[in-house]
């Protein structure tokens, strides 16, 4: 292969890495934000 393929096949790589992580990072925001919130504690009743 010549120098022209090796550029394409590195920038292809590149791109695949990149959606990889930035999927990767949706998924871990989505599982933040899923997570449910301390229940607030009730207040004594007098």
């Amino acid at each position: 292969m010549d120098r022209r393929h090796w550029l394409l096949l590195l920038a292809a790589i590149a791109c695949i890495a990149g959606l990889l992580l930035w999927i990767g990072e949706i998924d871990l925001g989505m599982e933040d934000s899923i997570t449910p919130a301390p229940a607030p504690a009730a207040a004594p009743q007098s």
